[in-house]
Parts: C-alpha cells; sequence; structure tokens
C-alpha cells in the first residue's frame, strides 16, 4: 500500500462519486476505479458498496476514513517540515480548509493569492488536524472551528454561523417552519466524529443537554448527510449554506442562538508576514461573501 492509494480512496469516501472523485484527483475513472480495486485486494476488504443508486462506504470504509487521513496528514506534515524553507523563499502559501468549505471559497482564496504573484497549495483537514498542521509548520494558515487548543496559534476575528437542524425532506419535524431544541427528543443526533473537532463537539452537546435535549444515541460520520439517509428519525446541525448544496435534505432554523458555529482564520504565533495578513484577509472576505458567515456582533 502506498500513500496514494489512501489519497484515492479518500477523494472517493469524501466524494461518494468515482467521476466527481477522479476530477478532484485531476485523473480519469478508470485507473481510479482500478486503484481503488487494488486496496480492495490488498485489504482484503470490500470499502464500497457500487449499486444503481450510487457509491456508498461499507462498515469496512468508515472505520478506515480517519486513520486514512491522519496517515495521509502526517505524510503531508513530513514532507511540508522537509520544504518549508523553499516553499517561503519561493513566495508560496499551504493553506487548509474544512471539507465543507464551498468551491467558491476556494476558487476566490487560490485566484486571488495567485494574482498577487504566490503559489498556493489548498489542502483538506479538520479543526483538529489543523491545529498539529499549524503547529509542526506543514501548513501556513487554517480555517479553524472554534474552540480549539490556542498554545502557539494566533486566530484571526472570528466569523460566526447560527446552526440550524438538517434532516431528509419526508422527516416528519420537516414539517415545521422552524424548532427548538426539546423538538429533537427521540431523534437519533448525526454529528461528525469527535476527533475531527473534539472541543465543538463538547460544546455542542453541551449546549443541547442545557435545553433539554438529550441525544439517546449519537450515530457519528463523515459526511453528515450519509448518516441521515441511512438511520431512521435521525437529524443532525448545520450552517444553511452548506445544507443546501445536498439534494433530499431540508434545513430549519433553531430558536436557541447559541448554538453556533465560530471560526478564525490562524496561523502560527510570531509569524507575522505581509503575505500572511494579506491571505487572511481574503479568506474571511471569501467565508463572508460565498457562505454565509458574518462578522461577530459581540463587542
Amino acid at each position: 500500500m502506498e500513500i496514494r492509494h489512501l489519497r484515492y480512496f479518500l477523494a472517493v469516501a469524501d466524494e461518494l462519486h468515482f467521476g466527481r472523485a477522479a476530477e478532484r484527483l485531476r485523473m480519469t475513472q478508470p485507473p481510479l476505479s482500478r486503484r481503488i480495486a487494488d486496496l480492495e485486494q490488498e485489504l482484503g476488504l470490500k470499502l464500497f458498496e457500487r449499486g444503481s443508486r450510487g457509491v456508498t462506504l461499507t462498515e469496512h470504509g468508515r472505520r478506515l476514513q480517519q486513520p486514512a487521513r491522519r496517515a495521509v496528514a502526517a505524510f503531508d506534515a513530513a514532507a511540508a517540515a522537509m520544504s518549508r524553507p523553499s516553499r517561503a523563499a519561493a513566495h508560496e502559501l499551504r493553506i487548509a480548509f474544512p471539507a465543507d468549505t464551498s468551491a467558491a471559497v476556494l476558487t476566490a482564496v487560490a485566484g486571488g493569492l495567485r494574482r498577487t504573484g504566490l503559489e498556493v497549495e489548498l489542502v483538506e483537514a479538520t479543526t483538529a488536524e489543523q491545529v498539529q498542521l499549524l503547529r509542526e509548520g506543514a501548513i501556513d494558515l487554517g480555517v479553524l472551528r472554534h474552540p480549539f487548543p490556542p498554545q502557539g496559534l494566533c486566530p484571526s476575528r472570528q466569523l460566526r454561523q447560527p446552526l440550524g437542524v438538517i434532516m431528509p425532506a419526508d422527516h416528519p419535524l420537516a414539517a415545521r417552519s422552524r424548532l427548538r431544541l426539546p423538538d429533537l427528543r427521540g431523534q437519533t443526533l448525526v454529528m461528525f466524529h469527535r476527533a475531527m473537532a473534539p472541543g465543538l463537539y463538547d460544546q455542542t452537546l453541551t449546549i443541547c443537554r442545557r435545553h433539554g435535549y438529550r441525544p439517546q444515541r449519537i450515530h457519528h460520520a463523515s459526511r453528515i448527510v450519509d448518516g441521515l439517509l441511512v438511520v431512521d428519525a435521525a437529524v443532525s446541525f448545520n450552517v444553511e449554506a452548506s445544507a443546501l448544496r445536498w439534494p433530499g435534505v431540508v434545513w430549519r432554523p433553531l430558536a436557541q442562538e447559541d448554538l453556533e458555529w465560530r471560526t478564525s482564520v490562524v496561523r502560527r504565533r510570531g509569524e507575522v508576514h505581509d503575505s500572511l495578513r494579506g491571505a487572511t484577509r481574503l479568506m474571511l472576505n471569501a467565508l463572508r461573501a460565498h457562505d454565509g458567515w458574518q462578522p461577530d456582533a459581540a463587542p
């Protein structure tokens, strides 16, 4: 097994579509399908179910996702640590975004920075992975969800978005125009794996309990929409902009204003360069313009 096989696996696992995964990897679909088949044969496990309704992860595939992400991130960190001096000298920036960032944001950031003469590499990583990559010097900037451990890091001002409830369009609660957290009693909660953003995970459950919703069951999924479609009577939380990209899913606002996501563009403490300042401004503007993030109104 080579690291590229894990990259191929993660692309298909994220997209759940071989064609889109191939485009993301800048390759054609037939060799991608062969590489996935090679990986399945080497592991002796079936990672994907391929059927008339599309591609889904098997239980083995779901179990492989987080170890594969950690392995790829560790490899990238080692490679970046070795190339960091040449990267800085060549006016390059390596920037990480969470998986739910829209293509419009990525295009605006990459295009805007390249017009200033910077070479840009975009990396997909969770908040927990970005904290580690920043501290190791493997990335120059990241987009992190609060709260996260601040040691050695310097965040920008915060942007915020209120969370609403997302659910399949045929869910009984979808008939309501607005929801309260106690309305979700008895519903399975679909959440991201805690390892992806431990602080945000714990904060979300604390707020749910405070307002009277104690999930009897939590189903973890790397892609929230997958969990909603395979678990009966399931709900999740997300921002409206992300939910609107998923067919068959509806979003309803929540009465509890304290259930929200906050994000910042983050660099290593002590590193202040014109290129980093300019990139931070561009990234914040792109997040506001394309993904619905708004400045923190708190004083």
